[in-house]
């Protein structure tokens, strides 16, 4: 089984547009809702929720967009772990799944890896060059 690099990163890439759909998500559910009563019995305007059929409209869209992004992100990521788990080289691996499933940076793929930052750039550069 074959995976190019641009694969592996668009987990990376799927990660960051699920946490910005979330946050818009989020975003709108804190806008819809019943608005506050004063005692009155009148609603008034100003910091009050509003419960238009636009916010729900985009509220069910998001969810729409976030489950099919959520979907292929996990069909990528079954795909990569297939690819990864083909090697054996345990240090690769590891290497690997922190980068492109685990979404860490080089830093501290190397932290956790228990090598040097340099060495990891380079058992990834090696890797890719052969591979691809």
């Amino acid at each position: 089984m074959w995976m190019t690099e641009y694969e592996l990163k668009q987990i990376h890439r799927n990660n960051w547009a699920l946490a910005r759909i979330q946050a818009k998500y989020e975003k709108i559910c804190g806008r819809v809702g019943i608005s506050p009563m004063q005692t009155d019995g009148m609603p008034h305007g100003s910091g009050s929720k509003t419960t238009g059929m636009e916010d729900i409209e985009e509220k069910i869209d998001i969810e729409i967009e976030y489950k099919k992004l959520y979907h292929e992100n996990e069909k990528l990521i079954r795909k990569a772990r297939k690819y990864i788990d083909q090697f054996p080289d345990e240090i690769l691996r590891r290497i690997l799944v922190a980068l492109y499933i685990n979404n860490l940076d080089i830093v501290e793929v190397a932290a956790d890896v228990g090598i040097s930052m340099k060495q990891c750039e380079n058992i990834c550069k090696v890797h890719f060059n052969n591979v691809f």
